[in-house]
């Protein structure tokens, strides 16, 4: 047999002689019919019996009766006078601690004593209180309806927002409250906390955000409200001032008699200017980024920027490598329409 060969077999018989274990091999089963050692669970002997009563001496129902013994946790529940019992302890001092709904939970040092005849009796001497109201800090109920103009969607969505003008460490600053509207635009805010708010009209898509306000134009004037927890703020009504862009894009035809077709997927931008200083190209500067707009054409190259506060936009199409621009003035509660049409 040449030597390689030989080489081979011999690695294979010593790879199966060391993963088999050998017949003597000692396995951890014991021998059949061999006794099972019991479990060693240090169980006492002795049984503590007592009573939880509450400040005024009544008996405690339902209160949690618990301790710790070594590693071993006992615990129970008391019955209708207040009564109960842990066993399997052994003699000596313990840690109780007792919980029972509407009072303070308490630990409690007893001695368990194999020769004593009465119950150890757990008073517990702090009831749990809600704190005090301060007088003036009162809640009411706020309804109303807010008119959201022609050119908001059938679908719901919308949302108030009740910022308090003062914080909340003051007498009547009262905290955020966010209520969403039906597609009717009427509300309910519950328990509302009396005090003075800035109403914030939030779009769908600026739900749970700050801005931009619906309620407001660009030029910062915002709604108040003093709303006071007598009921004297009855229902209130409010009216959306947003605008809209609807326009359309196209790209030229390509034979002589053809018409312009449309551009699918053309990105529509609208930013509001502030009437600031030029910048490098001559354009006035844009702020107020929380009132950035954005959408696509459509197949048909049509789209409509909704929700925009009055004000003027200075509006951007990029279509491909093509790009335009228009500055467009948009008015309260109005719909503007422009055409955009890329070159060649």
């Amino acid at each position: 047999m040449p030597f390689a060969a030989l080489t081979v077999v011999l690695g294979v018989l010593t790879v199966a002689f060391l993963s088999d274990p050998p017949l003597d091999f000692p396995f951890s089963e014991p021998p059949g019919g061999a006794p099972i050692p019991a479990v060693e669970l240090s169980m006492g002997e002795h049984t503590l019996v007592g009573q939880v009563v509450d400040p005024s001496g009544a008996p405690v129902d339902g209160a949690g009766v618990s301790l710790k013994e070594g590693a071993r946790p006992f615990w129970t529940w008391t019955a209708a006078d207040g009564s109960f019992s842990l066993a399997e302890l052994d003699a000596g001092p313990k840690r109780v601690l007792v919980t029972a709904l509407g009072l303070q939970a308490t630990a409690f040092d007893v001695e368990l004593d194999p020769a004593a005849v009465d119950p150890v009796v757990l008073h517990l001497e702090r009831e749990i209180v809600a704190p005090e109201v301060e007088e003036g800090l009162l809640l009411q109920d706020l309804s109303g309806r807010v008119d959201l103009g022609p050119l908001a969607g059938a679908e719901a969505g919308y949302e108030l927002l009740f910022m308090p003008l003062l914080p909340p460490s003051e007498l009547g600053g009262g905290f955020p409250r966010r209520v969403a509207l039906d597609p009717s635009g009427r509300f309910e805010a519950r328990l509302l906390h009396e005090g003075d708010y800035r109403v914030v009209l939030l779009a769908p898509q600026d739900r749970g955000g700050r801005g931009p306000d619906l309620l407001s134009s660009n030029s910062g004037d915002i709604v108040t409200l003093q709303h006071g927890a007598d009921g004297a703020t009855g229902e209130v009504r409010y009216a959306s001032v947003a605008g809209a862009i609807r326009g359309t894009v196209t790209a030229p035809a390509t034979q002589p008699d053809a018409v312009d077709r449309p551009v699918r997927g053309a990105l529509i931008q609208a930013e509001p200017f502030a009437g600031g200083r030029p910048d490098r190209t001559g354009a006035a500067s844009v702020v107020k980024a929380d009132d950035f707009r954005a959408t696509r054409t459509d197949p048909e190259g049509r789209f409509v920027l909704s929700d925009l506060r009055p004000g003027k936009y200075r509006v951007t199409v990029v279509a491909g490598r093509a790009r335009r621009q228009s500055d467009i003035v948009v008015p309260a509660r109005e719909m503007v329409d422009i055409t955009f049409e890329t070159t060649r």
